[in-house]
């Protein structure tokens, strides 16, 4: 197994799920039952909110090891791995965006998860994490975004460089292990189009929202999406997402790579709080 651990976003979708992601101290988890598939799900902590942990493209709950119980000492704390990822039954439908986000709301019926939500998406989780957002606004109170897939970056990079671009593209084509191959087939054409499709291109909810950015430089970088360019074309993306919300902030971080939640786990835990604080305060506001 490949890893790279100092890969940026947005191909790192890709490199995410060669990254490796070592077991360690986390929730007990449990296998619920979402009909008839099975689903690698961990509970723990309790409050207000239920704080939805998405994982990146081809990784399982594992990967909020270092987050989830120190934000389970405030609130209400749920991960799982999707269907084919960690220990949840694969399923034989497409891997679409839609798809999987149906596919959450199916666990929390399952599991009897109610709102109000704050959603927490790494890389490609952010994007369903966005998905959520869009099909459910009444039920989400935040999100944090960790180093989100953005559906622009990739035209920008052809915009950019399409020589480099497309170089970019073979070898991580090359990279997909084969159980995720139907799924990165599936989501390549969305992204490289720049933009979602219907229903998922929609106004999101104006709620509280942090934006963690990788911006960490490689003195060799090998590939294009490593490069100083790249990078700032990522982070400027990430500030213009930010724009639509009225409470939006951006995290910027040089120490870490891509996977900012296993690097610099205390990141992630104080944006998850911001979140909270700022629900929070709006909901007193609504009382008033």
């Amino acid at each position: 197994m490949i890893r790279f651990k100092r890969t940026h976003i947005l191909a790192a979708i890709v490199l995410a799920c060669c990254a490796v992601v070592r077991p360690g101290a986390s929730a007990p988890e449990e296998r619920i039952a979402v009909g008839a598939w099975q689903v690698q799900a961990a509970e723990q902590g309790s409050g207000r909110y239920t704080v939805i942990f998405e994982s990146g493209f081809g990784t399982g709950l594992e990967s909020w090891r270092k987050v989830a119980p120190e934000v389970a000492k405030s609130a209400h704390v749920v991960s799982y791995s999707r269907a084919g990822h960690g220990s949840s039954d694969p399923r034989p439908e497409p891997r679409s965006i839609l798809e999987s986000s149906r596919e959450l709301d199916q666990l929390m019926a399952a599991a009897g998860l109610t709102p109000p939500f704050i959603l927490v998406g790494h890389s490609y989780g952010g994007l369903l994490a966005r998905a959520f957002a869009l099909r459910h606004p009444e039920q989400v109170a935040g999100m944090v975004l960790v180093d989100p897939a953005d559906e622009r970056f990739n035209p920008a990079l052809r915009r950019l460089d399409a020589a480099r671009a497309a170089d970019d593209d073979r070898r991580f084509n090359a990279l997909v292990p084969a159980r995720f191959r139907a799924e990165y087939d599936a989501l390549k054409p969305v992204l490289d189009q720049g933009a979602l499709p219907p229903p998922l291109n929609g106004k999101l909810p104006d709620v509280p929202v942090v934006v963690l950015t990788s911006v960490q430089q490689v003195q060799k970088p090998e590939f294009f999406l490593q490069s100083v360019e790249a990078v700032a074309v990522k982070r400027e993306l990430h500030a213009d997402f930010l724009r639509q919300f009225s409470e939006g902030s951006q995290v910027l971080t040089m120490r870490s790579g891509h996977n900012i939640q296993l690097e610099e786990p205390e990141l992630v835990i104080e944006a998850v709080r911001k979140v909270i604080a700022a629900a929070d305060g709006r909901a007193a506001q609504n009382k008033l």
